[in-house]
């Protein structure tokens, strides 16, 4: 980079930096304004809908007169005229209701004296009437406005073919929605699903297309903000609001020139001056050049000279301010003395190869230069420390003067190979003066030319890897530790689940959503279980906290937490009744996680149509259980080798971790039992494990002293 350029760029940092930093202040201030408006926006559309939500409820409350005509159970005649006045006269919004016989005539009609159209309202709804009677469901239809009067139309069927038409008032509703104005040219309105406004809304200067609004509805979901939307020619934006009873939305929205045009202004003069400030920067920069940047661009060319040459073949000349021109003479007799001294670069030399040498003595890792015939050419001390060779001699050769029998068994092995990069990792204890310890270490080697001999060599590095073997332990406890920690959350999961399933009225698509999530967060509970649970058996820190099991009530609890699976699989679960009551003493919690992890597998592979059987029995020693399924089998060759840790079949990599029937092993072994399967191909597969009766029972608590 010039120094035109870096003078150029410091001017502009000091006095262009404040500009930048006001316009990215006022960026800010601009971002959170408009975070700001939108969310008023949000709220505003959310409350308008809410509104729309509890009148349309209360509509709905109000049609509960018509069960006296469609109470199968009453036992009199009822005045239909008198049940209609009576409904019209306690609920003030409906403004006109109707009763339509099955011919389409009107055998009755009742108007407040509100509505200013003299003839029923009923005879503008003979398409939504045709409607509600072909169907036989409660029918709505669009607002109606009728001189600067809205109505909201609904239609009930009754069953004997004739239908009840119900007007609500919908002046209040529409006038406190529209009385909410944000700002100035803020608007609050309901619009249909088409994009419409609802009739009798005061939308005058608010003209737009519909079609366009209908898109903004449709790309969002059920609320959304709006940008840069034209009405009646200029940009507006806000928020809107789906209703979730009716087909409509509630929409919010403000000029963009009153939503934040002064703050855009604010940028736009910051910004001009800027870059008004930028130009005389460089005009100023311009101007001096002549002083200041020219004679030092002389002196940096007549430098490069000098040092490419080693000789000042013409000295710079002056020019520039006075102060300038000193240094330009003192920099001359710089170069001219540093001529004398060239003949000390070869000193300067070797002094830089001693560092060097220094440096690759005193580095932590072990470095060593073997030829093809094992003779050692060069190692620092580090190598010889760890390999415990005194010193580099023409006696000297590797592996036989390596002491350390670690490292002699691992540099054998590398000398004796012919790939061109060797990599290897070992444990070797080192001798220290009070003590032994063992370390672990990284060997690193990779084949070479001599330049003289053209042989092959090899370079091998011995690097100390003892500190990242605790970084990965540490990595690895605190994977368990991380996992341990999202049990919490789970748990609140699967609680709230479960509180759902107590709380909701049942139904069969709620029950069935709410079983399938009750059973997905038991089954990533137990995944967490188990690699927790493994990692503890494998270490020895496994407590039990034994019980006395009842063997029939767990096996059913487990049969009936994997009827969500089952049943969708066409699966079928069976529990075969218990001669009589089995008992065992055990960590009923263990316990249960073995019999779901193993009817988990047998649900994985049992196919649709296929069916898991659940048992238990007992001997004088032992107590048995058995999950039994009509899956493919499993081999011969694999029955052994499942229980191991991350084994699995072939064809099944893809379903799972492999830690399932590993935990099942150490758990049972922790009772003092057995597991075993018993397959046949093509037939199924049966896994029995057994419970020593032998486990102790825990020992009651003691009193404490009263």
């Amino acid at each position: 980079m010039k120094l035109t350029t870096r003078f150029l760029l410091i001017l502009l940092g000091i006095a262009v930096l404040p500009l930048l930093l006001s316009v990215g202040w006022n960026i800010y201030q601009y971002n959170s304004s408009v975070t700001s408006y939108f969310e008023l926006h949000r709220g505003l559309s959310r409350l308008s809908a809410a509104n729309v939500d509890e009148w349309f409820l209360n509509t709905n409350r109000n049609l509960a007169f018509l069960y006296e005509f469609e109470n199968p159970l009453r036992g009199r005649q009822i005045n239909e005229a008198e049940v209609i006045q009576q409904a019209a006269r306690i609920n003030s919004d409906i403004m006109s209701l109707s009763l339509v016989g099955k011919d389409g005539k009107e055998q009755f009609f009742l108007q407040s004296e509100k509505v200013k159209e003299p003839k029923s309202l009923a005879s503008f709804q003979l398409d939504l009437i045709k409607k509600a009677r072909d169907s036989g469901i409660v029918s709505t239809g669009e607002v109606l406005c009728n001189q600067g009067q809205a109505y909201f139309p609904i239609v009930y069927p009754l069953v004997d073919e004739r239908v009840v038409v119900f007007h609500f008032s919908m002046d209040k509703l529409l006038e406190k929605i529209n009385a909410q104005r944000p700002g100035r040219s803020g608007r609050v309105f309901i619009s249909d699903g088409q994009g419409r406004p609802l009739p009798c809304q005061d939308m005058k200067g608010m003209s737009y297309t519909p079609d366009e609004m209908k898109k903004v509805f449709r790309s969002g979901g059920r609320t959304g903000t709006i940008s840069a939307f034209k009405f009646s020619g200029e940009d507006y934006s806000g928020a809107y609001a789906a209703i979730d009873k009716l087909d409509w939305a509630a929409v919010s929205v403000q000029s963009e020139g009153e939503l934040y045009g002064k703050q855009r202004k604010s940028i736009l003069v910051f910004s001009l001056l800027a870059v008004a400030i930028v130009g005389i920067t460089m005009v100023v920069v311009f101007l001096i050049s002549n002083r200041i940047i020219v004679p030092i661009n002389s002196m940096v060319s007549g430098v490069k000279g000098f040092l490419r040459t080693q000789h000042l073949d013409q000295i710079i000349p002056l020019q520039g301010w006075p102060e300038i021109r000193v240094l330009v003479g003192v920099l001359n007799r710089l170069m001219l003395e540093l001529q004398a001294y060239r003949a000390f670069q070869l000193n300067q030399i070797v002094e830089e190869k001693g560092k060097a040498q220094a440096l690759i003595d005193t580095i932590s890792d072990g470095v060593l230069l073997i030829d093809d015939r094992g003779s050692l050419i060069y190692s620092n001390n580090t190598a010889l420390k760890l390999l415990g060779i005194p010193k580099i001699s023409p006696e000297v050769s590797v592996p036989r003067s390596v002491k350390n029998e670690a490292f002699f068994n691992s540099l054998t092995e590398m000398l004796a190979s012919k790939e061109k990069y060797l990599r290897a990792e070992l444990d070797a204890p080192l001798v220290g003066e009070t003590s032994t310890v063992t370390k672990s270490f990284r060997m690193i080697s990779n084949q070479f030319l001599l330049a003289t001999l053209k042989r092959p060599g090899r370079v091998i590095i011995i690097r100390d890897i003892t500190s990242e073997k605790e970084i990965e332990k540490a990595k690895e406890d605190f994977f368990h530790m991380i996992t341990h920690d999202m049990r919490a959350p789970l748990s609140t999961l699967q609680g709230y689940t479960e509180l759902l399933m107590k709380k909701i009225p049942p139904s069969p698509s709620t029950d069935k959503y709410l079983a399938s999530m009750l059973y997905s967060s038991r089954r990533l509970r137990g995944m967490i279980d188990d690699i927790l649970n493994t990692t503890k058996l494998e270490r020895g820190t496994m407590t039990m906290s034994l019980d006395t099991v009842d063997a029939e009530a767990i096996i059913t609890r487990v049969k009936e937490n994997h009827e969500p699976v089952a049943g969708p699989k066409n699966i079928k679960l069976f529990v075969i009744p218990l001669p009589s009551k089995i008992m065992v003493t055990a960590d009923p919690i263990l316990l249960e996680r073995v019999i779901t992890n193993i009817i988990g597998n047998a649900l994985k592979f049992t196919p649709g149509g296929g069916s898991i059987t659940l048992s238990a029995w007992e001997t004088p020693e032992e107590v048995f259980f058995s999950v039994a399924d009509t899956g493919p089998g499993i081999p011969e060759n694999k029955r052994a080798e499942i229980f191991e840790k991350y084994s699995q079949m072939e064809e099944h990599k893809s379903m799972g971790f492999g830690l399932g029937l590993a935990m099942c092993k150490m758990t049972v072994e922790l009772h003092k039992g057995r597991i075993w399967v018993e397959s046949e191909a093509g037939k199924g597969s049966k896994f029995i494990f057994t419970v020593s009766k032998s486990m102790a029972y825990p020992p009651p608590p003691v009193p404490s002293p009263s």
